[in-house]
């Protein structure tokens, strides 16, 4: 078997989260990134968009502050992030809070042995976190998955993060995940993701996005998943707490209007759902 390899974009983040803490709060996020993802991130600046390092700082803020206010209003919380990749939110909470991350697994166990190695070097604050590793368009995976963070759940409330993941799953398999969250989440427990909408597939920014991703990363997906907040309406089980944007948060985080230009920028969108009561 081809032993997988770590992709370049998944360090890509972390210096967009490392250029502007003020906004992103993401102190760590510096710890993954050296002077190859830096020069990766200037290339992607100059050929994508200018202005990453906001958005994902945004992004990261958002649901950042959306997972404290899910802690400080639940006893025995548990936060699973599926899809987990290099973010930090374990490390940037100091509440107790039990803690699930979920990736390939090369990905996991490149992330646990980093990890361990910077706690020992009081890089980072020490935190119990469970690392389980799946495919999330492989079933047979998906399914051994939920049935482990069943057991973890028990009766606890959860908040669940989809981060970065819902345009490149198929819409099958981002269904699926969605029917077992549903099947493992208590009354009020959340679910929050970030989504691009249908009308972005013309957009300047996003195909140049396609476009560096294919040349950069062989990454060659001909049909991401776009959806819009009518999709959002129709998830069973769950209703919508809160669906933002991207521009409207920058209003929020900081004192700059420069994502203002729909054309000039990655419209992302936020979603954050609350388990309805179980019957």
């Amino acid at each position: 078997m081809k032993k997988q390899k770590i992709s370049e974009s998944a360090f890509l983040v972390n210096e967009s989260r490392s250029r502007r803490t003020d906004i992103s709060k993401d102190i760590y996020s510096h710890l993954w990134t050296n002077t190859k993802t830096k020069k990766l991130w200037d290339d992607f600046s100059k050929k994508v968009y200018s202005f990453d390092d906001i958005e994902l700082s945004i992004r990261n803020r958002f649901f950042l502050e959306q997972l404290k206010l899910f802690v400080d209003n639940n006893s025995n919380p548990i936060f699973i992030n599926i899809a987990a990749g290099f973010t930090s939110y374990p490390f940037l909470l100091n509440k107790k809070c039990r803690y699930v991350e979920i990736d390939y697994k090369h990905i996991i166990s490149y992330k646990n042995n980093m990890i361990n190695k910077w706690i020992k070097e009081g890089l980072l604050p020490n935190r119990n976190i469970i690392f389980l590793s799946t495919d999330l368009i492989n079933i047979a995976e998906v399914n051994v998955l939920f049935r482990k963070l069943s057991e973890i759940i028990n009766n606890s409330p959860s908040f669940i993060l989809l981060e970065g993941i819902s345009y490149f799953l198929d819409e099958k398999s981002f269904n699926y995940i969605f029917k077992n969250c549903r099947d493992i989440q208590k009354t009020n427990s959340i679910l929050a993701f970030d989504f691009w909408q249908l009308k972005n597939e013309t957009q300047p920014v996003f195909k140049r996005l396609r476009n560096f991703f294919s040349e950069k990363f062989d990454f060659h997906l001909t049909k991401y998943n776009l959806f819009d907040s009518d999709y959002i309406k129709n998830i069973q089980g769950y209703d919508i707490i809160e669906i933002n944007s991207v521009q409207e948060l920058e209003k929020l985080y900081s004192n700059s209007d420069l994502l203002k230009d729909y054309n000039n920028i990655l419209p992302e969108n936020y979603a954050v759902l609350k388990r309805k009561k179980l019957h």
